[in-house]
């Protein structure tokens, strides 16, 4: 008798967190309403935010070897042949993330997939916010660049007009 109360308990404890995880809304959701109340404005379109990111690494004096792309991201090899700091580098660019918010497990699969590239060090960039917490050391180096980044960055290397442009869309840092 005693078994079989023990074990309907642990079987009840499971079908709740079965539910909880089923029904829980996405932990960014709050996110996505603040960030949409702000005078309504837009995302970036895809083609917009993959031609930022082509100029961008065109002045970065980096070579794209290869790009393959989603519906929501962006995968780009590229390589760079300047001294010192020359190598391939692997690069995660998100263009669309649930809330608004880039969560760990995409940080850990850039780090898992340029650690099996090989490459000399992944890069995470995105118009949104990038949540860290809970990352502990990557053995592959890892450079996170969220939207306020970007957009410093686009302010430093390409004309100000693109930044004007940055502007008109939600993200970004602003």
């Amino acid at each position: 008798m005693i078994f079989l109360l023990a074990f309907g308990a642990i079987g009840f404890g499971a079908f709740l967190v079965l539910l909880i995880a089923r029904f829980a809304p996405h932990p960014a959701e709050h996110v996505t309403a603040a960030h949409r109340a702000q005078g309504g404005a837009v995302a970036m379109p895809f083609d917009e935010f993959r031609a930022l990111l082509i100029d961008l690494l065109d002045a970065l004096r980096l070579e794209v070897v290869l790009l393959t792309a989603t519906a929501r991201e962006l995968d780009v090899v590229v390589r760079s042949s300047e001294p010192l700091t020359g190598g391939r580098y692997l690069m995660h660019a998100i263009w669309e993330a649930p809330g608004d918010v880039v969560d760990q497990p995409s940080v850990l699969r850039l780090q898992e997939a340029a650690k099996a590239d090989g490459a000399a060090k992944g890069i995470l960039i995105t118009p949104w916010r990038i949540l860290t917490d809970g990352i502990g050391n990557l053995e592959t180096p890892i450079e996170l660049v969220d939207g306020r980044a970007l957009r410093d960055l686009v302010e430093r290397t390409l004309a100000p007009e693109r930044l004007s442009q940055l502007a008109r869309y939600r993200g970004f840092g602003m």
